[in-house]
């Protein structure tokens, strides 16, 4: 790879690194978001703590980073020999620097927004997949990371039943371990039955 291509993922980390949910409580709110709730930086916490449209806010900017450096890939690139390699890639750095934020000393929020959203970029019809099987456990559930984590396992397993590339699925597999690892302590109060709900 390039000299070029390593500028364009050093630029997507520290783009997607923009950890908005605390800006956004900051600036708009006065408050650090990390010292109220779940202390998490991520939409749902500041939903709970600020209110709805902060957290559809949070939501929409996380995505959005996430999801314009893939589509920036997939057009700066398109005529690259390594084009799936380059726009899978960056879809990882994405969820990679919002999770681990350099901003914010490498911690930072789970990875859910920006992980559905490169999907949804780097694959549509997968994308849609995750989104609606989203909806449909969080509409029985009310719990955010219940419905995470099955939405990003089922990206996997629709991946493989549609029988996409075997690095797209490499990377969904990947995104689902990252998403899981941020969720140990949601899982475990889920088994216990003492997850917060929405």
């Amino acid at each position: 790879m390039n000299f070029n291509i390593l500028i364009f993922f050093l630029i997507s980390y520290f783009i997607c690194a923009i950890p908005f949910g605390l800006l956004i409580s900051k600036i708009l709110n006065k408050k650090d978001i990390r010292q109220h709730g779940s202390k998490n930086i991520g939409a749902t916490n500041v939903a709970r703590v600020l209110g709805k449209k902060y957290g559809l806010l949070t939501l929409i900017l996380d995505s959005f980073k996430g999801a314009i450096t893939v589509i920036l890939a997939k057009n700066l690139f398109a005529l690259s020999s390594n084009y799936e390699k380059i726009v899978l890639l960056t879809a990882f750095i994405a969820v990679f620097a919002h999770i681990f934020p350099i901003y914010l000393k490498f911690k930072g929020g789970k990875g859910v927004a920006t992980t559905i959203a490169v999907i949804l970029a780097i694959n549509p019809l997968v994308g849609l997949v995750v989104i609606s099987s989203w909806l449909l456990i969080f509409a029985f559930s009310k719990i955010s990371a219940l419905s995470s984590l099955i939405s990003t396992f089922i990206a996997i397993l629709f991946a493989v039943y549609n029988q996409e590339s075997l690095l797209q699925i490499i990377l969904f597999v990947t995104l689902f371990i990252l998403v899981f690892i941020r969720h140990i302590e949601n899982i475990s109060r889920i088994i216990h039955g003492k997850e917060n709900k929405i």
